[in-house]
């Protein structure tokens, strides 16, 4: 078990039976925050800005790479499939809307966030602004190329960049101060 991961310092079993256990509940709660986070939504005409991508880094952080990466495709596979959780409780292959991009950033966000996480970058204020920084823009790539795709001639900046701007800077913010800050209590 790593010790770097705040998921494995804040819920702690002693038998190596209940960590599957652990792991499923873990996976399926973070899919389900994932999802109700996708709900919070401000309505834009091809992309909404959402909760999502607070939930992804959130996990990824505190879960690390593994965990998360398991999570994260849950939660495709659940929108895929048919569940409603994506934005506006929508569902579907993330490869035939335009947003679908960012649904499939979102996994490789959280893989990253989750490999730092596994270096313990997670106790550090310092640490952790460029990580975000790096799974936003992992996150954009994957996001914008689909748009562009689904949205040729259009300004995909305009679309799918500049309005999330803010808002992404102030959960950067948020994430930044939140997680050192857990990881002092976690210590003690």
């Amino acid at each position: 078990m790593n010790q770097n991961i705040l998921i494995n310092n804040l819920v702690k079993v002693k038998n190596k039976e209940y960590e599957l256990a652990k792991n499923i509940f873990l996976v399926l709660s973070g899919t389900i925050f994932i999802a109700l986070m996708s709900q919070l939504t401000i309505p834009l005409p091809y992309v909404p800005i959402t909760g999502q991508t607070l939930a992804v880094m959130l996990i990824g952080l505190a879960y690390g790479r593994k965990l998360s990466t398991s999570t994260l495709l849950s939660y495709i596979t659940a929108g895929s499939i048919g569940l409603p959780v994506f934005a506006n409780f929508k569902s579907g292959l993330p490869f035939l809307f335009p947003s679908g991009g960012y649904v499939i950033g979102f996994l490789f966000a959280a893989m990253i966030c989750g490999y730092f996480a596994d270096k313990g970058w997670t106790k550090s204020y310092v640490k952790l602004i460029p990580v975000l920084v790096l799974a936003h823009f992992v996150l954009y790539f994957f996001g914008l190329i689909q748009l562009a795709i689904f949205l040729p001639g259009k300004d995909i900046l305009a679309i799918g960049l500049i309005p999330f701007i803010i808002g992404d800077i102030i959960k950067m913010v948020l994430m930044t101060l939140l997680l050192p800050f857990v990881w002092k209590f976690v210590k003690e």
